[in-house]
């Protein structure tokens, strides 16, 4: 079950309300007319009297609009009350309420809730996936064809079916449904990693593109044995907290020098003043050791970290130089393009090999910084 908002302040038209019928009123004259024509017998004859002057329209108007208010008022006020009444039935269930401000309506699959000032009204869609393309199962966007029986598909599924409807073969991809699409336009939903500080309120048609560039995509705790999950800030601060004997500080465009085994299947690298984490994997293979550099963070970091991993001993060296991969859990099999393959001989007789990494800050290369340092060096 999703919940949604569908605004109306591109309309301009306000508050939406519902042709409720105005009840009939009798005047107190009516009703001793018909007092009167129910006892004849002690009917008496009226004095004569000559008859009043009917109203004039400016006279007329202000007691049609009272009357139309007060009826307006006793409706609102019964509409409150069967609102209580719904919502002492329902027991305050998320689930099964609509914030209805006394009123609740149900039309097809979703159930209306209160407008707000801004004309804004909340929704209950009990069926979310009558906004999905039905062919492919993605959200509809913009723009949404039919065919002539009324069924909808997405753009891209037009195309891939050639504009033949595969319910009933009728060509598609012609005739837009405007009303589906006046429907996406209204529809805003939050961002499913609200609960991780993403404020976000976007069209249900834009969500996964809205998942796939959020900062608040939620990443786990790369400790072992621990389930702590969010987003990567979140997760950052975390470790630098709960796990500080576990992790190896460093600086940005700063070698860092370590021992590492060759049963040692990770080490955590946190930066100290971002924060970032880095994840050194080591994977034994038949022909050596496989080692490789990740980055925990959300999707919508681009680019990666240039880093340089070298590994060292009296006799040779090896060097890696490569991008990390962004991940936000720790995995066995790391995502990678480049690695680095240790030969066992490098560990020694102890088992144990020196590495020394330096990792940059994101968006810089050692080129460019050394372009940078000898530019500001020549105009000093």
């Amino acid at each position: 079950m999703a919940k949604f908002s569908v605004g109306g302040e591109e309309d301009g038209e306000g508050r939406s309300t519902f042709p409720w019928p105005k009840r009939q009123r009798t005047s107190s004259s009516s009703s001793s007319r018909s007092q009167q024509q129910s006892n004849p017998q002690t009917q008496q004859p009226p004095p004569q009297v000559n008859p009043p002057l009917p109203p004039t329209p400016m006279e007329a108007e202000p007691e049609i609009e009272e009357e139309e208010e007060e009826a307006e008022e006793d409706d609102e006020r019964l509409w409150e009350t069967e609102g209580q009444q719904e919502q002492e039935a329902t027991g305050n269930n998320d689930d099964n309420q609509v914030a209805i401000a006394g009123r609740r309506s149900s039309i097809g699959s979703c159930l209306l809730g209160p407008t707000t000032r801004t004309g804004a009204i909340s929704v209950t869609l009990t069926d979310p996936e009558v906004l999905d393309c039905p062919i492919c199962y993605e959200p509809l966007t913009i723009p949404v064809f039919q065919c002539d029986n009324g069924h909808i598909a997405c753009s891209p599924c037009c195309s891939k079916l050639l504009q033949k409807c595969p319910s009933c073969s009728l060509p598609i991809g012609y005739n837009r449904c405007r009303a589906m699409e006046k429907v996406l336009e209204s529809v805003k939903i939050p961002c499913q990693n609200m609960k991780y500080g993403c404020k976000e309120i976007i069209g249900y048609g834009k969500k996964y593109g809205h998942e796939e560039t959020c900062h608040y995509v939620p990443c786990s705790c790369p400790q072992s044995g621990c389930s702590f999950i969010g987003s990567s800030n979140q997760v950052y601060e975390h470790y630098g907290t709960k796990h500080v004997l576990s992790r190896v500080c460093f600086l940005y465009n700063h070698p860092s020098a370590v021992f590492l085994t060759t049963s040692q299947k990770f080490l955590v690298f946190q930066e100290e003043k971002e924060g970032v984490l880095f994840i050194l994997y080591n994977k034994e293979e038949i022909l050596g050791n496989m080692m490789t550099i990740c980055c925990i963070g959300p999707p919508s970091l681009k680019g990666g970290y240039f880093y340089e991993l070298t590994v060292k001993t009296d006799e040779s060296s090896l060097k890696l130089k490569s991008l990390t991969k962004t991940i936000q859990t720790r995995v066995n099999d790391p995502p990678s393009a480049a690695f680095l393959l240790v030969p066992g001989k490098f560990f020694g007789s102890y088992g144990q090999v020196s590495l020394d990494l330096c990792i940059w800050r994101h968006g810089e290369h050692p080129s460019l910084v050394r372009r940078t340092i000898s530019a500001v060096s020549r105009n000093c």
